[in-house]
């Protein structure tokens, strides 16, 4: 026997939280598996509106998820509680998410979500109807309970570990409305805004005054469409 065969097969592991163990003879748990997921959807649209757009909101508010994630995973490694026990103790062992169970980062990462983007909507967006906002938090408060729910009919998490996640999430999302605000008072964001390899980015900021709904944006299509058929008979008309 060969030095090759006494060498044991290193040991793979999946890539954290892109695999969700379900019953697959459960329909429920097959639809609660897609809220699971969502969090990472929510984190590739950040990163699609920031190469589309360019608007420094999506920086912003990902970073903001960023450090909600971190102390997630600060804060489970200090007080070490377990999972449930349909989960054994290798679950996310020597991976970069802590295998503990309090707080649940999923239900952590929504609550800062609703918080940040509720008084986003609420405190600072203008032309937008009261009937409008109310679906809009309504819509994210749902989104919020069913990937709560996800987590605890899947087994991940106790009912305990995911209410002090949305409570934990909810509080630093607020926190770093606040945080943001004062950045931008300071006008630290403007200093950032005239850096030279910000302006080659093409980045800028004006989600932060109001958000363009899609009429607006039409009516804004619409215009330059007209301006471009006005110059192009223009120049028709002259060269006849």
């Amino acid at each position: 026997m060969n030095l090759s065969e006494l060498v044991s097969d290193p040991i793979l592991i999946p890539f954290d939280d892109t695999y969700i163990l379900y019953d697959p003879s459960d329909p429920l748990a097959y639809v609660l598996v897609y809220f699971s997921l969502l969090p990472i959807g929510i984190l590739i649209f950040y990163f699609s509106w920031f190469l589309a757009t360019r608007e420094l909101e999506a920086v912003i508010i990902a970073g903001g998820q960023l450090i909600n994630e971190i102390l997630n995973n600060i804060l489970k490694n200090i007080i070490k509680e377990q999972r449930p026990a349909s989960f054994g103790n290798s679950f996310q062992k020597d991976t970069l998410r802590s295998a503990y169970g309090m707080p649940s980062a999923h239900s952590q990462f929504m609550g800062f979500f609703l918080a940040y983007w509720s008084l986003k909507l609420v405190l600072h967006w203008e032309g937008i109807g009261s009937v409008r906002k109310t679906l809009s938090i309504l819509a994210a408060v749902l989104t919020t309970a069913m990937v709560a729910l996800s987590r605890i009919y899947l087994g991940y998490h106790s009912v305990a570990q995911v209410s002090v996640g949305i409570a934990l999430g909810g509080f630093l999302g607020s926190s770093y409305y606040l945080a943001v605000g004062i950045v931008r008072y300071l006008g630290i964001v403007d200093w950032l805004m005239s850096w030279r390899i910000v302006q080659r980015l093409w980045v800028k900021d004006s989600f932060n005054f109001s958000s363009l709904s899609l009429k607006e944006e039409y009516e804004a299509w619409n215009l330059r469409n007209l301006s471009a058929k006005h110059k192009k008979e223009s120049l028709t008309k002259k060269n006849l």
